[in-house]
């Protein structure tokens, strides 16, 4: 067997590494770096967003107990007027500022990251961390490139990975799905020459139930949105019903549909589905050879949708597949045990802390993994919300000192988390995040200073 040479290149160390460019990455690289921490954010792909981007997870979800009370609100609600102005934001007429252009929230979560001077690494991986044992510290992680085999040390390292990177590497207790449950994946993708006119007309005709609210802006663009599953009387199911009945599609296929159009995208309709969910097996969000399977099982099921839709869909007769998400869907792997578990009562019961970094009132939202399994959708009280605690992003009292954990793999039920995972409490987290590390390495500065005029 071959000798395995690990020799690498030290970078120059920082005060913040993130790690993971999603929503609460960059929340918590430019909090961090207003804060005037000297901030690395590094992201395996080549763009930030996260499942925003990545897996064309638009629009995000509504955190608001009415039009008039948005419950998340500071870089959140910035840098949803950022893609107003950038020509890729809308919002609903629920109050739901998150309608976007996943492209156009590129560049601008990129403007938002160089203006707090955060230092962006992309298409880097990374795969080992040093820790100082006797001081419960981790020190610097180690990635992969391109250009070799690199590590940065730092004072203060952020976990925005959603799938727990380096809570894992560092050995910080973690777990992941609860038994044999797990959140199911998506593959979704976008459809483009979308007569949105015609499909409007025929939903505001149609829609009997208020499943398919349609939305039009002073400025020409109209949002809409519209879906089917099997356990209700959807305005669009007279059409499934003969997709199924023809063979067109098959029960997997159909078994969770739904459509958003996009803002300022002429023509542009998003799809929250294929959900992949076999009879036979529960996938794993970590294991490599699931992952690949759903890529290639996910694409076919986007054929047979895609050609669905051109048929049977007012408004989709000119259609065309133009883009697949490069990245899978995942709503749930690691999750931090951290100092504090949030818990389903905590969300069902409207839980308030001392300690809270978030507001929300999004409901338990659990995808079953399997067709013939039954989802979840349990909200918290009427017109209240729970709250997020920071304890909730942090390792235990006994564990690492300077890792604080941020987005979907917070320290949480795997009940709880179905609620905590949306995009805008991902904003949140990622938010106090950041704030958190650049005070902890000021105090910690500050303190040394003081020992220093002592001696």
């Amino acid at each position: 067997m071959p000798k395995l040479e690990l020799n690498y290149k030290e970078l120059p160390p920082c005060d913040v590494l993130v790690a993971g460019g999603g929503s609460a990455g960059v929340a918590a690289a430019v909090s961090a770096g207003r804060a005037g921490a000297k901030t690395i954010l590094i992201e395996k792909s080549t763009f930030l967003g996260g499942m925003a981007t990545g897996a064309l997870v638009t629009p995000m979800m509504k955190n608001a107990l009415d039009a008039r009370n948005i419950l998340t609100k500071g870089v959140f609600l910035e840098v949803c007027n950022r893609l107003v102005k950038a020509g890729g934001g809308a919002t609903f007429q629920d109050g739901n500022p998150g309608w976007f252009n996943p492209e156009v929230y590129k560049w601008v979560l990129d403007e938002m990251c160089l203006e707090a001077k955060v230092k962006l690494m992309f298409e880097n991986q990374i795969v080992a961390v040093e820790m100082l044992h006797a001081t419960s510290l981790l020190k610097r992680i180690f990635f992969v490139n391109k250009g070799g085999f690199f590590s940065i040390a730092a004072k203060e390292f952020i976990d925005c990975t959603g799938d727990g990177d380096l809570i894992a590497l560092s050995g910080t207790s973690h777990e992941s799905g609860e038994k044999n449950h797990r959140q199911a994946m998506s593959l979704r993708f976008m459809m483009s020459g979308v007569d949105l006119r015609v499909l409007a007309k025929w939903l505001k005709e149609n829609d009997k139930k208020g499943d398919s609210p349609v939305h039009f802006l002073d400025n020409g663009d109209i949002l809409l949105s519209s879906a089917y599953t099997f356990e209700k009387e959807w305005t669009l199911k007279p059409f499934f019903d003969d997709a199924l009945k023809n063979k067109e599609l098959e029960k997997e296929d159909a078994a969770y549909f739904q459509i958003f159009s996009v803002p300022a995208s002429q023509g542009l309709v998003a799809f929250n589905c294929p959900r992949i969910t076999p009879e036979s097996k529960t996938l794993d969000p970590l294991n490599n050879e699931d992952t690949s399977w759903i890529l290639t099982h996910g694409r076919q099921m986007i054929k047979k949708i895609s050609n669905f839709c051109k048929k049977y869909l007012p408004g989709f007769s000119h259609s065309y597949v133009c883009q697949i998400a490069p990245n899978i869907g995942v709503r749930e792997s690691r999750r931090l045990i951290g100092q504090y578990v949030l818990s389903a009562d905590d969300v069902l019961s409207g839980k308030k802390f001392e300690d809270a970094i978030a507001d929300s009132n999004w409901p338990i939202d659990i995808h079953p993994s399997r067709i013939g399994e039954k989802g979840q959708l349990r909200h918290p009280p009427k017109n209240d919300y729970y709250q997020i605690p920071l304890r909730s992003l942090l390792p235990k009292e006994n564990e690492i000192k300077n890792l604080i954990v941020a987005g979907r793999c917070l320290s949480a039920s795997f009940e709880a988390q179905g609620s905590a995972r949306i995009q805008a409490n991902c904003w949140a987290m990622g938010e106090a995040a950041g704030i958190l590390a650049a005070k902890r390495i000021k105090n910690s500065d500050l303190s040394k200073d003081t020992k220093a005029e002592r001696r």
